[in-house]
């Protein structure tokens, strides 16, 4: 797990040009955690994640288009803090993972979809798209009609989730196939999902996760979740799923739980 650090209190994702900041970024593995500090960074990061050589990609989710003149949002660095690589994803980020094989899955919100911020043919018109390593596209699910991508959870090339409006369909990916595609009911706005033996869990807003049931290629909502501590403590705090794990940072730690 990645967890990136700034003073700031605030920030302005809309403020060009984008003044330089030092970032610091936190790999949580196991018991230990190693720090790496990237110095005069030229974009506000909202994502992050590991290739599988080790190296940090940074992404900010806003790219201005001014013109021929259009931001590299995305940059690539290795374990020293050293660029290796810069190149543009887009506007109207909503989340990015890296799977096993360094693709690069991005989805969008509807700013992405249907163009702002200088984008009158947007990258992300097609909601959910896959890259390679340095950005090239691989695959858009522009069969999909997807006008904002709620949720991605990328748990590998077999398994992509992504849950998207306004068909409100759930659907998996098996290497850009389509095994599965499941319909949500209640319409909910998930922001995270992810799928455990039971079913699946959803997080609707920054406090309520919902236990839904699937049958039939059908997700029905079921029960709300409380997350608790080991001494049955409930955790208070934001929450970030991917693969088959649960992340949950309340006040007095970090809590990862394996569904």
């Amino acid at each position: 797990m990645l967890i990136i650090e700034s003073s700031l209190k605030e920030l302005d994702y809309f403020q060009r040009p984008v003044p330089k900041r030092n970032w610091i970024i936190r790999m949580v593995k196991d018991e230990s955690i190693e720090t790496v500090e990237l110095k005069n960074v030229p974009l506000m990061p909202t994502e992050i994640d590991l290739f599988s050589d080790g190296t940090l990609l940074l992404v900010q989710s806003r790219c201005l288009k001014d013109g021929a003149n259009i931001e590299r949002n995305a940059r690539r660095y290795n374990p020293n803090g050293q660029l290796i690589d810069a190149f543009t994803l887009g506007d109207g980020i909503e989340s990015v993972q890296i799977d096993e094989t360094d693709t690069i899955w991005v989805s969008y919100f509807d700013e992405g979809v249907f163009g702002n911020f200088g984008w009158e043919q947007p990258m992300g018109s097609e909601g959910v798209i896959a890259y390679t390593i340095n950005g090239r596209k691989l695959w858009g699910a522009g069969s999909f009609d997807i006008a904002d991508c709620y949720a991605l959870n990328v748990a590998g090339t077999k398994e992509v989730y992504f849950y998207y409006y306004d068909d409100f369909y759930l659907v998996q990916l098996n290497e850009t196939k389509e095994p599965v595609r499941y319909r949500v009911e209640g319409k909910n706005t998930l922001q995270q999902i992810m799928f455990d033996e039971a079913g699946l869990i959803g997080q609707v807003d920054s406090y309520t996760m919902i236990r839904f049931t699937v049958r039939n290629r059908t997700i029905a909502p079921k029960a709300k979740i409380q997350l608790t501590d080991e001494r049955g403590k409930r955790i208070f705090g934001p929450v970030f799923m991917r693969g088959r794990y649960l992340y949950a940072y309340g006040k007095d730690g970090i809590y990862r739980r394996s569904l």
